[in-house]
């Protein structure tokens, strides 16, 4: 079971925006809805507390699995 309220970090590649910063993410939610929102362009990674890199396939399952209230 995803436990949705662990830490987690967005990271994506590559880094184009204007402003050089990545989406402020807390919690793998908000890691996985901020990935979700990523431009084509850009490929998303989430990085858990554990230290364990989730690929954008991992990260497309996640999303398949958000929660219908978010």
């Amino acid at each position: 079971m995803t436990d949705w309220n662990d830490p987690a970090r967005l990271v994506s590649w590559p880094n184009d925006d204007a402003t050089g910063d990545e989406p402020e993410t807390v919690t793998l939610r908000e890691a996985v809805l901020a990935a979700r929102r990523l431009s084509d362009r850009r490929t998303a990674w989430i990085i858990t507390a554990n230290g364990h890199i989730l690929r954008p396939g991992e990260i497309e399952a996640l999303v398949a699995e958000l929660p219908p209230d978010v």
